[in-house]
């Protein structure tokens, strides 16, 4: 079915089959939904027909956000089409601002503004008063983590699990096993691993400790800088934070 049409539909159904003030919740007369105010969405089209009310009545929103991630050539083109915001999880501002990039250029192409599309950074900080108090609790975090869960995690992304391998040996991200996998996650990986050695433990540490996205320490001073040079420079719009 084309993403248009069922948009179209889903549109009707948020913004027209409820009236504002539908829900009353009132006990007398009894009722909880004046059913005056709520209106059937008649649709008879080439994939599906349609005579139903919304299920339930909106959100104040009504029309969801819609909010997307995706860093494949297929998530490229699908944010670029219909996104509104974007999560990104790239390890460096080049590969975020390259990848925001993309984004953009896929929007202008579809006839959008470049600007339709807000990209969110998916970031954990760690903020202690001072530099050392951050550090520290830093070092907690990476000796409390827990292995097993980093690694199901990291497999649950990419469907390879690396549970069977030597924890402490260099791992070469290459390979027809990773051909099932979301491939902004292992690009992401790659990446990292072409500035460091990684290991099942350190894949399993990045991922039980929020990804493979930045990880800024500091005191909030330090970290407030690091949000401002990431957002000057990757041309990126907000970000996402990861509490763990």
């Amino acid at each position: 079915m084309p993403h248009s049409t069922l948009n179209l539909t889903f549109h009707r159904l948020w913004e027209k089959s409820w009236e504002d003030g539908a829900a009353v919740w009132q006990e007398e007369p009894e009722m909880a939904y004046d059913p005056s105010k709520i209106h059937k969405i008649n649709y008879d089209g080439k994939y599906f027909k349609m005579n139903a009310s919304h299920q339930t009545h909106p959100s104040p929103q009504r029309t969801p956000l819609l909010f997307q991630a995706g860093s494949s050539k297929a998530g490229v083109d699908f944010g670029g089409r219909h996104a509104e915001a974007i999560f990104s999880a790239n390890p460096t501002i080049a590969s975020t601002k390259k990848y925001a990039a993309a984004v953009r250029a896929k929007a202008v192409e579809e006839g959008r503004d470049s600007s339709d599309i807000k990209i969110f950074l998916g970031i954990m900080p760690i903020i202690g008063k001072t530099l050392e108090e951050a550090e520290a609790k830093f070092a907690i975090a990476k000796e409390r983590f827990s292995v097993n869960g980093g690694l199901a995690r990291f497999c649950g992304f990419t469907a390879v699990d690396l549970s069977g391998y030597p924890l402490d040996e260099p791992f070469d991200f290459k390979g027809d096993h990773f051909n099932n996998s979301i491939q902004g996650v292992i690009n992401n990986i790659k990446e990292i691993a072409d500035e460091e050695v990684l290991t099942p433990r350190k894949i399993a540490e990045l991922f039980a400790l929020g990804g493979a996205g930045p990880r800024p320490i500091g005191t909030p001073e330090m970290v407030a800088d690091f949000f401002e040079k990431w957002w000057r420079e990757a041309d990126i719009d907000g970000f996402n934070v990861n509490c763990k």
